[in-house]
């Protein structure tokens, strides 16, 4: 959890001159027709984001083209204005929601679909959530268009681990023997070491039409285990590093997974055998179904999660390695009796803090068995983990809310409206949360609702921008608008009467709700009868 102390406490303040800055990433679009959902093609796209002279940002996207099973769509120039720009002590976090046309793109030739959405006056409604960070610019375009929602995500290829959905796949061989490897995954058929001749005789990987359910996509990874002489197990194996075998001990460490941001060999499709990393998640989930084998000695599957700082790593550890920021480890999958599991595991970030160590990079492995060696020995009878759905969760709520000093009255989590009274006007120092996810980003804004009342947003967004959660509390002045201080059919006292709006009256002689400032300076409600 992260301790918030008015982290964002309003829009940024006017420049003294606007500044634009471009940038370039991998930019997805989902597009969801209702009866069915299509994914275009991820492309390098260019997106201009200037900074206006009011402290709000304008966003650009210029000539997009959206490729889609091939075929190329020309949507034209998207211009996002007046976008509220909030400053979160790391970056700049962008938040609009609003309605826009989309231009005509520079190339005359082409018919730019954009334009014609709007042929008849009818503007195009957009939520946009972004963020600037560490020299990046990540944001989460939705569109929603009669009855057609898009989705555009740009720079995001690093908050999530490829392919995790398992539907993708590539060969990937040695010698002459192959396997289907999901890309961005690697198998013992990708493996390297002194042994990997020996390891890489045996298919370990398959695709598997077998998906979790409520799965979006039409496949998963299988994964077996193997019989080595008809004596020992060698445990079906992916990793999102690169398997080393190096040794005829199963236990021996140099027998691993492992990752080096500097190692620039490819695999078969053309991944490297590492996968970066963005943000730092709060947890991994993920769908399994395991099926334990013959003669199998030890009774669990395993998966490991570990974040570093991209330099070398492997897994089992063969030294003490300062260069971890977080695991999330399960060692003990048990037999899902053929039914989908999801499991769920939290990051411990605590115990590696002391290594101060850069989020750069994840390495993922999961095993047939959590022993080396402790699988299944039969051939016919193997160890099976089906694997899909991969998730890296961002969280986004808050765990407590204090308003001037003071804890705001039954807050839970998952209730998103309060009201408080207080003598004062509230500022947005005077709002102090606690925000349950790492990275995740908290944006106050504070709006007088009358002269009495305001009410206060705090709107948190996971560091991925998938998810937010916002919170409203209506703050009320006790001494001028509680209702408790409301007196019935008496002026007593009075020296001077106001009306609701504040202004100054002779007398309180008609009907109606009046504040009173008495004599010692105290003020009330009376309500005339």
């Amino acid at each position: 959890m992260k301790r918030i102390y008015s982290m964002v406490a309003a829009a940024l303040l006017a420049s003294a001159s606007a500044f634009a800055t471009d940038y370039t990433d991998e930019l997805n679009v989902t597009v969801d027709y209702g009866t069915a959902v299509m994914t275009g093609e991820p492309t390098q796209t260019t997106i201009s984001v200037d900074e206006n002279t009011d402290g709000t940002y304008k966003l650009t996207l210029k000539n997009f083209i959206l490729t889609m099973a091939g075929d190329e769509m020309p949507v034209g120039t998207i211009v996002i204005d007046n976008v509220a720009g909030y400053d979160w002590g790391n970056g700049a976090y962008l938040t609009t929601s609003q309605e826009i046309e989309i231009l005509a793109g520079d190339d005359a030739s082409k018919e730019w679909m954009g334009p014609l959405l709007s042929l008849g006056g009818e503007k195009i409604p957009v939520n946009m959530k972004g963020k600037i960070y560490d020299g990046k610019f990540y944001t989460n375009i939705n569109i929603d268009f009669s009855g057609m929602y898009i989705s555009v995500v740009f720079g995001g290829s690093d908050l999530q681990i490829p392919n995790s959905d398992f539907e993708s796949f590539h060969t990937a061989s040695y010698g002459s023997n192959t396997s289907d490897e999901p890309n961005a995954w690697h198998s013992f058929m990708s493996s390297t070491g002194s042994l990997a001749s020996s390891v890489s005789g045996t298919t370990h990987t398959y695709i598997s039409d077998d998906v979790r359910p409520g799965s979006a996509g039409s496949s998963s990874v299988r994964v077996v285990s193997s019989s080595v002489l008809s004596f020992f197990s060698a445990n079906g194996t992916i990793t999102t590093g690169r398997l080393k075998a190096g040794s005829i001990s199963a236990t021996d460490t140099s027998n691993c997974s492992f990752l080096d941001i500097s190692n620039t060999e490819t695999d078969a499709n053309g991944d490297p055998f590492y996968t970066l990393l963005g943000a730092e998640p709060d947890s991994v989930a993920v769908w399994v179904k395991y099926s334990r084998g013959q003669d199998t000695n030890y009774k669990y599957a395993t998966m490991s999660t570990i974040i570093t700082d991209g330099t070398y790593y492997q897994d089992p550890e063969d030294q003490s390695y300062t260069n971890v920021v977080a695991k999330a480890v399960d060692n003990e999958i048990a037999e899902t009796n053929s039914e989908w599991v999801r499991l769920s595991v939290p990051f411990d970030y605590d115990s590696y803090a002391s290594n101060n160590a850069s989020t750069k990079a994840i390495l993922v492995t999961m095993s047939t068995n959590a022993q080396p060696s402790g699988g299944s020995k039969s051939n016919s009878s193997p160890d099976e983990l089906w694997v899909d759905d991969f998730e890296l969760v961002y969280n986004a709520t808050l765990t407590s809310l204090s308003v001037a000093g003071s804890p705001v009255e039954g807050f839970s989590s998952d209730v998103y409206s309060y009201k408080v009274e207080l003598e004062n006007d509230v500022t947005a120092d005077d709002i102090v949360a606690e925000i349950e996810g790492r990275g995740a980003i908290a944006a106050i804004s504070i709006e007088r609702t009358n002269d009495y009342t305001q009410t206060v947003t705090i709107e948190v967004v996971s560091a991925d921008l998938s998810k937010s959660t916002t919170y409203t509390v209506v703050v009320e002045n006790s001494t001028l608008n509680g209702i408790d201080k409301v007196e019935s059919d008496t002026t007593n006292g009075a020296e001077a009467v106001y009306n609701v709006s504040g202004q100054k009256l002779n007398s309180a002689s008609q009907k109606g709700l009046y504040i009173i400032r008495k004599a010692d300076g105290s003020t009330v409600k009376v309500l005339k009868k």
